[in-house]
Parts: structure tokens; C-alpha cells; sequence
């Protein structure tokens, strides 16, 4: 007998190849990596078993000894764990966990009947044996190799089928393509026995999964040779699942943005690195870069854990300076700590609580530590909870819709209205609008509330239209989400036409936030707003950074003057002369102006006395639901 033991050469050449780069590499150490390399070393072992005994075999020096037994019987043992070994990896795709016994018992138990068969065919020869005269004969039962070996890969195609979603395309796609390719093999060997293509297709198929599935590249983050947020998200899972404690220090660079104006891109990028290089010499393997500005470390130890946060505010003291390309900054982070992460549920969870607890922050230019406790934990819950029934809210169409009148100091009347939303949970009540809107803006669902909204508006105008014979307009508020739609502009004023609202009962509300990122795609929307006959407010002036600039930029008509600045003016001399001279400026400027938030008897004197435009606040009137508006008015 004449064997083909070229593919039993290129497997062993491609398999240790594999092996090679991928223990050379800084790599994931998760269940599924490990349950790889050893299908990676099963496999190597198995094909160069097979070489030797197929020497043995084709060799009349060898004489058939107990050596050729031995290796032989051991080739024979690595073939019936190859195709137990592939299911393994599988379910550890799928479960991220270690296998339980019961579950290796039973997915195991027809390896285990054939591993029986193969240590005693040396006894009974019911599989293989050696005779003198015609060399090595094969049993009775010799196909039971074959036969094991589909109909582990049959089970293997069952479970991918019906783990597919879990798995997810690519994985699918891989995965298949190596039942196609093994499968192949064992086929082409079982019909031609002297073509040694199983192991062959074994190397080819391994070698698929370590370019996919399993690239050590894949898990590293290239910038900072970090392990990345794809990894972190196999690890954290795998983790909760096996139901392990283990607790997460992440690190929010939020100064990042500025840090590239001032230093370029290559010094963000020497920022990234340094830290990264810091946090690498702290915890090793530990560590992890999750987006541009946030790095990670994941510890199970709480004394270790305590020992990273202390050593983490050294290293991001804000008296520490850097020089960058010539320029000396400084790198404040937001260090937040989570405590038996597991208990949050999945590695993505875990990272909105990360975010949550970086939200509390002031970000001041400081390096601030925030550790979750109760309070904070209870406070993510409950965002949480609202996230889930915004979609429920949107679908159904729950939001409430009230006006808030605007009381005119000149006329001494009520001549606008703002449409205000509103949203009650059956369990949570009320919730609080900054807080829903804070989280469909977040979660891109902005866009659809205001288009329910906007609408009830227009229904509401339709339905009411005397009551715009005793006000100039109604404010609706617009997000910056809104604002990018790329047919923003036509999109409103397809809804006001379709509803026959004519285009000046509307004035659309900008908030401070927003104007400041000018730039010319808003500048597009307003100019075709304002062409539209469709006015324009600037909201919430004098709660960030907003200046005349600004202002001047676009074409508002009013500006509404935010809450913050009324504060203690009527005790407050300075104070109450820099809202006069604000407001002042923008009258000279033919500006409207609106004081917002006005809540007693003394604010409305005063500001009426500097000849503020409009009044809107508690003092005058809550924001009212349509049935109490109308009997308002």
C-alpha cells in the first residue's frame, strides 16, 4: 500500500505555523481561545500521529511491533477527540462558560463508547490490527472512525443552525465553511483511503478560525496594543456567566477633544499612548482601551482593586503636566469605580453604569473619582427602566403634550405658549422631562417623540384655531438630533401644510447647546425655516457658553433668558446689573427677550420695570394640559 502523505506534510507545516503566531502573540485569554489551542495542539498531535503511523504502515523495516501498535492506537484516539473537541468550541462560543459535567457526559458519550473501543482494539482487533502476512488489516468495526466523526459534525451543523442568532453572520459564515471543509476531507478519505486528507482539512480548518474567530489582532486595540472593547465584551460575559466577582476601574479621558485642538491629532494620539503605556505597567493584562477616551481595568481582586484607584489618582493628578508638541497640558481623567460589576449583568451594562457614574461628574478640568454605591446604582436603574418604556411610550404613543402660557409685560396678557412633553410611567409616575429627554436623545429616539409631538400640535391648532386670535405664535423645542435630520427643515414644514397650519403660528426653539456648534448644515435649516415664514428662538441663553457672537450668527428672533440667571437678583445688586445689561444689549439689538423661570412677585417687578418682553414661570402659570388650557383662556 501506497499512502499520499503530502497533505499529512502541509498540515503539520501549516498547523505549527499556527501555533507558532498565535502563542507568539499578546492574545485573549477567554474560555473560547482556550478551548482553541488546545484544538490547535490536538490537531498537530493528531496529524503528525498519523504520519508516523502511516511510516510505520507503508515501512516493511518497522516489522509491526508494539511501537507501531502504540502510535497507531494514539492517532486512532486523537481522531475520535478532534470531532468532540469542534463541539466543545462551539458551546463555547455559545455559553461562555465552562461545560458542565452533564453536558460533557452526554455530548461526550459516543467519543467515550468509541475512545473504549480503541484502547481495547489492541486486545480484540475490532478496529485495526497487524498481520505478519498482510500488514496492517482493518476491522470489522473500523468505519465506527467515520461514522463518529459525521455524526459529530452533524451535530455541530445542528447547533449552529440553532444558535445562530446568538453566534451571530460571521461567525455562522466561518463556522460552516469548516464543517464544509473537514467534512470534506473525512468524505474524500473515506472514499479513497490512501488520500490522508482528513487531518489535511482539520489544519485547513483550523487555520480559518485562528484568521477570523480566533486572530489574536482582533482583540487588541491597535493604537495602544491594549486588549479592546470586542475582548472585553467576551471576557465580561464569560465571567458573569460562570458567575465570578470581579470589579472594573474605568478611566474617562474628557478632555480629549481639546486636547487634539491644542495638540493635534498625533499628541491626542501620544496622550492615548502614554496612558496606555501607564496603565499597562500598572496591571499588565488587566487593562483594557474601550473607546478613543475611556481605558479600563478589570480586576477580581478587591485588594488590587482598591490598590489601582489609589495608584490611578497618582498617575492623573491634575498638578501632573505633559509636554506635547511644544504645548504643556494637562490630563484630567474622570476615574469611576464598580464594585462586583458582575452584578450589573453583561459587559454592556456594566459599561452604561461606567458612563452613568462619568455623567455625575462636573468635569471641571479636574481629576475627579467617583465609586458607585446605593444611591448612584438605584439612579442608573431607574434611567434604565425609563429607556425600556421610551419605546413603549413612542409605539403607543403615551407622551402628554402641555402649554406653559408666556405672559407679555407690554400688553399685559398672555400672547404665546410653549408646547411642553410630558411622560408618566404606571409604576414610576411622572417622570421628569430632563431626565426622558436626556435618554431619547442618547438612544437616537429623540427624533420620533418630537414628530408625535409636533404633530399633536398641529391636531391641537386645528382643532382649536380661535385660540391663535389671541397669540402670536406656539415655541416647540427642537433638538440637535432633530436639527440633523438632512430634510429637517421641509420634514416640519411637511407636517405644518399637511395640517393646514400656517407656517408663523409656529416658532421653533434652539437651545443654547445647540447654536453653539454653528456650523453650516444649521445654518442651511434656519435660513430655510426663516424663508418658510417659520421664526426662530434661541433657548436657555446664559446656561453654557453661548456669547453675541453666537447669537448673531443665526437669525433669531427672540431669546429666552435661562432660569440661572435670575438667581438672588432681586438681593443680588451685581447680579441684577448684568441681567439688566443682557437684557438691555439684546433690546438695543431688536431682539425679544423672554425671562424664563420667574417664580414671585419680586422677579416679575423687577423685570418688568427693565422692560422684559415676556414672562414665563410658575408665578403666572404651570404648564397646563389642553383641556385646562382652553378654559385658561
Amino acid at each position: 500500500m501506497i499512502y499520499n502523505i503530502d497533505f499529512l506534510i502541509a498540515a503539520i507545516v501549516i498547523l505549527l505555523l499556527i501555533l507558532w503566531y498565535f502563542l507568539g502573540q499578546k492574545r485573549a485569554e477567554d474560555l473560547n481561545n482556550q478551548v482553541f489551542l488546545f484544538f490547535a495542539v490536538l490537531g498537530v498531535l493528531d496529524v503528525i500521529a498519523e504520519f508516523f503511523s502511516t511510516y510505520c504502515i507503508t515501512s516493511p523495516e518497522s516489522g509491526f511491533g508494539i511501537a507501531a501498535v502504540f502510535i497507531t492506537t494514539v492517532f486512532y484516539l486523537l481522531q475520535a477527540l478532534l470531532p468532540f473537541t469542534f463541539l466543545c468550541y462551539i458551546l463555547s462560543m455559545h455559553d461562555n462558560r465552562l461545560v458542565s459535567t452533564k453536558k460533557m457526559l452526554l455530548s461526550g458519550l459516543p467519543t467515550l463508547v468509541l475512545i473504549g473501543l480503541i484502547l481495547t482494539n489492541p486486545f480484540t482487533g475490532k478496529l485495526f490490527c497487524f498481520d505478519p502476512s498482510r500488514g496492517y488489516v482493518k476491522g470489522p468495526w473500523y468505519l465506527l472512525m467515520y461514522y463518529s466523526a459525521i455524526l459529530h459534525l452533524a451535530v455541530a451543523l445542528f447547533l449552529i443552525i440553532i444558535w445562530r442568532k446568538k453566534l451571530g453572520f460571521q461567525r455562522v459564515k466561518v463556522l460552516l465553511e469548516i464543517l464544509v471543509i473537514s467534512g470534506g476531507g473525512v468524505i474524500i478519505q473515506l472514499l479513497n483511503p490512501f488520500l490522508l486528507t482528513t487531518g489535511f482539512g482539520v489544519s485547513l480548518g483550523i487555520l480559518a478560525l485562528f484568521i477570523t474567530i480566533n486572530n489574536p489582532y482582533a482583540n487588541m486595540d491597535s493604537l495602544t496594543g491594549l486588549y479592546n472593547h470586542l475582548y472585553l465584551t467576551r471576557k465580561g460575559n464569560e465571567l458573569v456567566t460562570a458567575g465570578r466577582s470581579f470589579h472594573i476601574i474605568t478611566v474617562y479621558l474628557y478632555q480629549m477633544k481639546h486636547i487634539n485642538k491644542i495638540a493635534g491629532i498625533q499628541g491626542g494620539d501620544f496622550v492615548l499612548r502614554l496612558t496606555a503605556r501607564k496603565l499597562g505597567a500598572l496591571c499588565g493584562r488587566k487593562a483594557f482601551h474601550i473607546t478613543g477616551k475611556r481605558f479600563l481595568i478589570l480586576t477580581s481582586s478587591l485588594k488590587e482593586y482598591e490598590y489601582y484607584l489609589d495608584e490611578l489618582k497618582k498617575i492623573f493628578d491634575v498638578n501632573i503636566k505633559l509636554n506635547v508638541e511644544n504645548k504643556s497640558i494637562t490630563i484630567p481623567a474622570i476615574i469611576s469605580g464598580i464594585l462586583h460589576a458582575e452584578k450589573l449583568g453583561d459587559s454592556g451594562r456594566i459599561l452604561e453604569y461606567a458612563e452613568y457614574l462619568e455623567s455625575l461628574s462636573p468635569q471641571n478640568g479636574l481629576t475627579e473619582v467617583i465609586q458607585d454605591d446605593h444611591q448612584t446604582m438605584n439612579g442608573f436603574l431607574y434611567n434604565k427602566r425609563v429607556e425600556q418604556y421610551l419605546h413603549t411610550a413612542i409605539a403607543e404613543d403615551l407622551f402628554e403634550l402641555y402649554y406653559q402660557p408666556v405672559y407679555s409685560t407690554q400688553e399685559k396678557r398672555f400672547v404665546t405658549l410653549e408646547a411642553l412633553s410630558r411622560l408618566h410611567h404606571p409604576e414610576l409616575g411622572w417622570i421628569a422631562p430632563d431626565v426622558f429627554i436626556q435618554i431619547a436623545e442618547k438612544n437616537h429616539l429623540i427624533e420620533q417623540i418630537t414628530d408625535l409631538q409636533f404633530c399633536r400640535v398641529c391636531r391641537f391648532l386645528k382643532e382649536h384655531g380661535k385660540l391663535m386670535e389671541q397669540l402670536l405664535n406656539v415655541k416647540v423645542n427642537l433638538s440637535s438630533l432633530d436639527l440633523m435630520r438632512t430634510d429637517c427643515s421641509s420634514h416640519f414644514i411637511r407636517i405644518m401644510d399637511k395640517y393646514e397650519i400656517p407656517h408663523e403660528w409656529i416658532q421653533f426653539e434652539i437651545t443654547e447647546t445647540v447654536a453653539t456648534e454653528y456650523n453650516a448644515s444649521l445654518r442651511m435649516v434656519v435660513d430655510e425655516f426663516t424663508a418658510a415664514g417659520i421664526r426662530l428662538c434661541l433657548d436657555d441663553f446664559g446656561s453654557g457658553y453661548a456669547n453675541l457672537n453666537t447669537v448673531m450668527k443665526l437669525p433669531f428672533s427672540t431669546i429666552k433668558l435661562d432660569r440661572s440667571l435670575l438667581f438672588d437678583i432681586c438681593k443680588d445688586e451685581k447680579r441684577a446689573l448684568f441681567y439688566q445689561s443682557v437684557v438691555e444689549t439684546f433690546q438695543k439689538m431688536n431682539y425679544h427677550i423672554v425671562a424664563e423661570g420667574v417664580e414671585t412677585k419680586e422677579e416679575v417687578e423687577l423685570l418688568s420695570r427693565w422692560r422684559v418682553d415676556m414672562i414665563q414661570g410658575y408665578y403666572f402659570s404651570r404648564p397646563l394640559p389642553a383641556e385646562e388650557l382652553l378654559k385658561f383662556f
